[in-house]
């Protein structure tokens, strides 16, 4: 029996995450639009690629950008779960927020600017939240 090669644990990696966005992702009512700018993905078709191919049973292979994307997704989700709860946090995502990093914008237009900076910084100002 051979020992699983690196990419083939990345694959698997990749795909557990992948999966746990699309469940973020389903949570949050988010379009397949909302998804691929928060991921920084240009074409819908990869993104329904990737998910079907996750749905067949089939790994993944992401870029270091989508897994850092993806990154602070669960990072902002558990961040929303421990300060609210998972219910709680889909209308957190949607509603109007009048800290000064959104300017009466809801986090998801903040989350889905395009601006990897963005997204990041909604996860730093959920941290910050937490350890207040």
């Amino acid at each position: 029996m051979g020992t699983p090669s690196v990419g083939s644990e990345s694959t698997k990696r990749d795909s557990a995450c992948l999966h746990a966005f699309g469940n973020i992702a389903a949570h949050w009512d988010m379009t397949a639009s909302e998804q691929c700018h928060l991921l920084g993905v240009g074409d819908e078709k990869v993104l329904q690629d990737w998910m079907e191919r996750l749905r067949a049973g089939d790994n993944v292979s992401l870029t270091k950008d989508v897994l850092e994307g993806i990154g602070c997704v669960l990072s902002i989700y558990a961040s929303l779960v421990i300060l609210l709860n998972h219910d709680r946090s889909k209308g957190w995502v949607r509603a109007p927020n009048r800290a000064p990093l959104f300017g009466g914008r809801c986090a998801m237009s903040l989350m889905t600017s395009g601006k990897r900076k963005d997204l990041e910084d909604v996860a730093r100002y959920l941290l910050s939240e937490r350890y207040r």
